[in-house]
């Protein structure tokens, strides 16, 4: 019920000469003002009656409606489904980017040292092709191991982890161990034997790519040398 209907209301106690005395009518009639005031008809009779005609009718009424109720509906309605699916695109879009990145990252191929050093001077400069050709004996000798080949090309592609070298621990068989190690001094890029420990500028543990460069590759193959794994 509105204020004009609780009005007409009391107009006709009051023509009627009737008192009021109930107070329970009057809190009633109050409480009514908010509530709203009931349809004449039921929406899903509506919609059953527009679903019973045929399309070309069926589009009148509903262009018909969206007339009646103004221009700024319509304009509401296509901003809100704008708005929606854009946001919806972006969320879509940014989980399928996510998505990827995740299984870049997951399928990231393991190269050594040597071979990651090779693509990022070749990559600038090459095509995949050429930097698979002209990457010298080191790098052609990789490549031509199993799937190597495949390897490299993935790496060239999708990036790449760099393969933890394993490094060794050379000892002299028989010396005493103080100074049966050997050692690299890296400021005077020399060798010399020593202990075990490893620190700052004196290296006891050295990769295979960096003994084989300074003449000691055969240390993994000599009765004289005894070669430890390290972590």
């Amino acid at each position: 019920m509105n204020i004009q209907g609780l009005i007409e209301r009391y107009e006709k106690f009051k023509d009627s000469k009737k008192k009021l005395t109930s107070v329970d009518l009057v809190l009633k009639d109050l409480r009514s003002l908010d509530e709203p005031e009931p349809l004449p008809f039921k929406l899903k009779d509506v919609v059953r009656r527009i679903r019973g005609f045929d399309p070309m009718t069926q589009a009148r009424w509903l262009n018909g409606i969206l007339k009646e109720l103004g221009d700024d509906y319509g304009s509401m309605k296509y901003r809100e489904g704008y708005e929606q699916g854009k946001f919806d695109g972006e969320w879509v879009g940014n989980q399928l980017k996510d998505a990827d990145k995740i299984r870049r990252e997951l399928n990231k191929p393991v190269i050594p040292q040597f071979v990651a050093d090779w693509i990022e001077v070749a990559k600038p400069v090459y095509s995949l092709s050429g930097g698979m050709t002209y990457g010298g004996p080191g790098v052609n000798k990789w490549l031509a191991i199993d799937d190597n080949q495949e390897i490299f090309a993935l790496a060239w592609i999708l990036g790449y982890e760099v393969e933890k070298e394993k490094r060794y621990l050379v000892r002299i068989k028989g010396v005493e161990e103080d100074n049966a190690f050997l050692n690299y001094y890296v400021p005077r890029n020399e060798w010399f034997l020593d202990s075990a420990c490893d620190m700052g500028d004196i290296h006891a543990f050295h990769t295979r790519k960096k003994l084989e460069e300074a003449g000691f590759g055969e240390v993994f193959n000599s009765p004289l040398f005894e070669v430890l794994e390290v972590e």
